[in-house]
């Protein structure tokens, strides 16, 4: 897989695409969601879902661009193709009342070597209740300037 020539981008294979869909349609959406799909050999990760402007999506008639670089689906295993591309997914939010799609960020984000000294569910617990820390912060802040 991957293309040989110089170019940058290119048009994925139909088994990349169909690999991606496979994953994507384990998951459960509200609603239909029309990808974009182009290769990028100089991509640095395996696969990376964008949200595509407005302006574009209007004109391409598509809402998320899954770039891949097929070069590094040879350097993975199965699992690990699979665990990356689920975590791409996982950062699409559909918002139900105006349908809008947003990319949200990873709730952990740590190094590898804390999560193997502690586990990954007291890490994720650490980084949740830091989260919470700091929201709640803002929330009070934001109610002392209401006061005054």
């Amino acid at each position: 897989m991957g293309k040989e020539s110089k170019e940058i981008y290119y048009d994925l294979d139909s088994s990349t695409e169909d690999l991606f869909m496979e994953i994507f349609n384990k998951k459960s959406f509200p609603m239909n969601i029309k990808f974009l799909f182009q290769g990028n050999s100089k991509q640095k990760q395996l696969v990376k879902v964008s949200k595509i402007s407005d302006q574009y999506a209007f004109a391409l008639g598509k809402e998320l661009l899954i770039s891949v670089n097929e070069d590094l689906l040879n350097v993975f295993d199965d699992d690990s193709i699979t665990i990356l591309i689920e975590q791409e997914i996982d950062k699409i939010n559909i918002n139900m009342e105006s349908g809008k799609i947003k990319l949200v960020s990873t709730d952990l984000n740590t190094f590898s070597s804390i999560v193997n000294k502690w586990g990954v569910e007291k890490v994720a617990r650490a980084n949740k209740v830091e989260e919470l820390y700091v929201d709640q912060q803002k929330d009070a802040k934001g109610d002392e300037e209401f006061i005054i």
